[in-house]
């Protein structure tokens, strides 16, 4: 399994990265090549919550189900796919409050891939993450 690894500060409180983590819906407008999401039920991810995503990643179709496998308000947020499924698939959002306005979010993704595929893997994941930490930055300060 590849673990890809990011950590980034955020000028917003800890409860808002939370609040936008959890908006599974809102996640197109942060990570590039999501085209459609199914969240059951509907409303803010809680534990247990299923979640349907399609995209094109790297030039690649991908379509997985997850579910919010860990879950502590404010805190921590992980989707990941049924351990028995073809490409298992794993992402953590950890929130540590540095202040009252700040935080730190440390990403975890960790993809079953062939070794192969790993080292172009790893290059992507080198510029999505940062990517994506920027956009979803954009979006928290948009909202305020």
């Amino acid at each position: 399994m590849a673990i890809f690894e990011y950590t980034d500060t955020f000028d917003s409180p800890a409860a808002a990265v939370f609040a936008l983590l959890t908006n599974l819906e809102a996640r197109p407008t942060w990570i590039a090549g999501i085209f459609e999401v199914r969240v059951t039920p509907p409303g803010p991810a809680l534990l247990g919550t299923s979640y349907f995503e399609a995209g094109k990643f790297s030039g690649y179709k991908s379509e997985k189900t997850m579910s919010v496998t860990e879950f502590e308000q404010d805190r921590l947020l992980t989707l990941a796919t049924e351990a028995e499924a073809p490409n298992p698939f794993r992402e953590s959002y950890r929130i540590e409050p540095l202040s009252e306005g700040s935080c730190r979010v440390h990403f975890t993704v960790e993809i079953s891939a062939p070794k192969v595929a790993e080292f172009f893997m790893r290059q992507q994941m080198k510029k999505a993450q940062p990517q994506n930490a920027e956009r979803l930055k954009s979006v928290l300060a948009s909202r305020t």
